[in-house]
């Protein structure tokens, strides 16, 4: 059985989806993929049903409808814990995360539990631009602060994981359904002991389509990272 999984979340990425699919299963035959659609109305799912059935390593879950990005990633990380597999990758599904980037954070993972993509240590990049990359600068910076974690960048989903230690993660108890759930996950890492690490990366903005983060996720966002903040002093 291969031993790696590459996980991506998908709601309209029609123009996206089959290019990416491509580029990853190309980079090694140890890796499988496993997408979840949230019933994409651009017909996002039926390409990746059409694509599956002449490439046996790619594994697609259809959903009912827009169940949010964190249980979408919550599934991917059981599904990497049932099947046994090593190592999991996230990524989005809109080429602001290059493929050719898999090998590296997977590298990066010898010897620790956790490894992110980041825009914001030294040699990263990001091409955001205006009100996007001030949030996303400072999101990162206030989450370095109050969560207590030597990370430069905490807001990607562009992550490699080890399988059997995040397992001790209780993910039942995971209160962010949005992309705080990216925040959220590490904050839990943390409690229970991973050695993590990061690796600069070039995030550019997505190859087509338009962006799905509504403008409320911000501020819910920052309401989260207040809760975790509180979580610091009553962990048990």
């Amino acid at each position: 059985m291969p031993k790696t999984l590459i996980f991506t979340a998908t709601y309209n990425e029609s123009a996206n989806i089959v290019p990416l699919c491509t580029q990853i299963l190309r980079l090694d035959p140890g890796y499988d993929m496993l997408v979840v659609d949230d019933n994409s109305p651009d017909g996002t799912g039926r390409l990746l049903d059409e694509y599956a059935a002449m490439h046996p390593r790619l594994k697609v879950v259809h959903r009912a409808g827009k169940l949010g990005l964190g249980s979408a990633h919550e599934l991917a990380m059981d599904y990497a814990e049932q099947q046994h597999y090593e190592a999991l990758v996230t990524m989005d599904a809109d080429f602001s995360h290059d493929p050719a980037d898999i090998p590296r954070l997977l590298k990066a993972l010898d010897g620790v539990d956790f490894v992110t993509g980041s825009r914001y240590m030294q040699g990263g990049a990001c091409n955001y631009t205006g009100y996007r990359r001030v949030v996303s600068i400072w999101a990162n910076w206030w989450a370095r602060r109050l969560l207590g974690i030597p990370l430069h960048e905490m807001t990607t989903s562009f992550r490699a994981f080890r399988v059997d230690f995040l397992r001790r993660v209780d993910l039942g108890k995971i209160k962010s359904n949005g992309y705080s759930f990216f925040m959220e996950i590490v904050f839990r890492l943390s409690r229970v002991g991973a050695r993590m690490r990061e690796v600069p990366i070039v995030f550019s903005d997505r190859r087509a389509g338009a962006s799905k983060i509504p403008p409320f996720e911000i501020v819910n966002g920052f309401r989260h990272l207040l809760y975790l903040f509180s979580l610091r002093f009553t962990w048990k």
